[in-house]
């Protein structure tokens, strides 16, 4: 039972309800660009996902069979409880963990790049998170707890961190002593100096109160992380991070340090680089340079897009392995190329013109010869991206405007 995808149309409701509500109450936390951009990183993630998790059931699987120390019964309540208990447990010193080291914080800063805090922004995953903090839960399996029953209560723990991104509910009384909540979870994605890794725990906030990384929310928050990604990209947002890392490697004359600084503390750097300045978070947010008239485009590729993504999750168990991988292509370029509007990058329209060009080959491919038997589905497929070269041609034949000077670029 994947309980991400059960939960889906439940996030799909409170995201309209939240923005319902910013519509009522005049209080906006959402941007078209930022939002779009953390849903967009939850559609890498699905395409990763299934890969890396192996990484954590195969060596809990094994551990479970040939080392665990008790058997626990899953008919049993007490083995549900607990077992929730312990996996929120394990949640915590992983999270802790992926703040503490540079590598780690690589893998987990996606999460916190958003400089915006609602509902998408729990959307806006690590692709390779799963990647660093599966060995964090080896444990349980030793204590005897099932595999199956360890992904339901996993799945049902990350579930209910959805919630607690929003900025429209305030402290929840005596529940603040108990489980994490919209407050304790905001603290955790200020980078205000008092809440800088902060508040880790996932759903119980005792962890937090135990271990001595509990903060109160006791000043306005400002979101975002303290070296801005500023981009749009879903992909290239992932590698943030690790490419100020990788310039220091190469940067330092140090072989121990060219080494080391992968598991140093997040923010250590080698003495010989540290006069060559990294990104600071500057007064105002990155902000989206798409042109009015590019708007509507945009966020119409922004639907296919995770239209291409909901496709991928309901076939990829039936489909062939060639027509997954088409879909996965066809879904990394979108995430590119909606960067590219949202920043109103140069050279715009050669980058989309190439997209759809690829995507016509991608189902000229599909139709013609991977599967002849479906070309009438491919066919009418074809026509979305001939209908947006057709608009992308005619914004750019437009004699005015911002959208046909950035599209001639």
């Amino acid at each position: 039972m994947n309980v991400a995808i059960l939960a889906f149309p439940l996030y799909v409701l409170l995201m309209l309800l939240e923005l319902a509500y910013e519509r009522v109450s005049g209080r906006h936390t959402w941007r078209l660009a930022d939002s779009a951009t953390s849903i967009n990183t939850a559609v890498l993630r699905v395409l990763l996902e299934g890969p890396l998790r192996l990484l954590l059931i195969i060596p809990y699987a094994w551990l479970y069979e040939h080392a665990r120390l008790w058997t626990l019964d899953p008919t049993q309540p007490w083995v549900w409880v607990l077992g929730f208990v312990a996996v929120d447990l394990c949640f915590y010193w992983a999270h802790r963990s992926l703040h503490r080291y540079n590598l780690l914080w690589g893998a987990h800063q996606p999460h916190h790049s958003s400089e915006d805090f609602n509902l998408s922004t729990a959307l806006r995953k690590g692709a390779f998170q799963t990647a660093f903090d599966w060995p964090f839960y080896l444990p349980l399996a030793l204590l005897g707890l099932p595999l199956p029953l360890f992904l339901l209560l996993l799945g049902i723990q990350l579930a209910y961190q959805f919630w607690i991104h929003t900025q429209h509910i305030e402290r929840m009384g005596w529940l603040e002593k108990l489980i994490v909540t919209p407050s304790h979870h905001r603290v955790h994605h200020g980078q205000n100096d008092c809440y800088i890794d902060r508040n880790h725990g996932g759903v119980f906030i005792v962890w937090d109160k135990l271990f001595g990384t509990f903060a109160e929310e006791v000043e306005p928050v400002r979101y975002g992380v303290t070296t801005p990604v500023r981009t749009f990209d879903a992909i290239a947002l992932q590698f943030s991070w690790w490419r100020l890392l990788w310039a220091d490697a190469v940067a330092t004359h140090s072989w121990w340090d060219k080494l080391r600084l992968w598991w140093m503390p997040t923010g250590w750097r080698p003495e010989d680089v540290r006069q060559q300045p990294w990104p600071k978070m500057g007064a105002d947010k990155f902000a989206e340079a798409t042109p009015a008239g590019l708007k509507a485009y945009a966020l119409v590729q922004f639907l296919l897009l995770n239209g291409m993504a909901l496709a991928f999750l309901a076939s990829v168990r039936q489909a062939a392995l060639w027509q997954a991988v088409l879909l996965a292509l066809a879904v990394l370029g979108t995430c590119v190329s909606l960067g590219a509007l949202f920043e109103g990058r140069a050279r715009l329209w050669w980058l989309e013109r190439l997209r759809l060009f690829a995507l016509l080959v991608l189902l000229a491919l599909w139709g013609l010869w991977l599967a002849p038997a479906q070309w009438p589905l491919a066919l009418a497929m074809a026509a979305v991206p001939l209908a947006c070269l057709l608009w992308l041609w005619r914004l750019s034949g437009r004699h005015d405007g911002a959208a046909s000077a950035l599209l001639r670029r």
